[in-house]
């Protein structure tokens, strides 16, 4: 497998195991290519970046109308691109850390 392909399913698998986050199946997976970036605490790394939605949350009454609506947000998760792990999920309201902790 390339880059590509094991990052991404590598960011799946973690989606699965740790059940904290989802992503929107229709837009999918957005990969980016290697790049050097500013991480948290001022380090630069060359790193993967993958974009993705959280999915929509929608609730409906009985007669099937929209009653609330949580709109999904904009994620970004950083991989290492020597290693191909995870280093965190950047969202709006923070970070996910590989153990799942915010």
């Amino acid at each position: 497998m390339n880059p590509k392909e094991l990052v991404i399913e590598n960011l799946k698998i973690w989606i699965k195991k740790t059940n904290i986050i989802s992503y929107d199946k229709d837009i999918g997976l957005q990969f980016w290519d290697k790049e050097l970036r500013e991480l948290r605490g001022e380090i630069k790394k060359e790193v993967y970046v993958i974009s993705f939605k959280t999915e929509d949350k929608i609730e409906r009454n009985k007669n099937d109308e929209i009653i609330s609506l949580f709109e999904g947000m904009y994620c970004f998760a950083y991989f290492d691109a020597e290693t191909l792990e995870l280093l965190y999920i950047h969202k709006k309201a923070g970070y996910i850390e590989v153990d799942g902790s915010y």
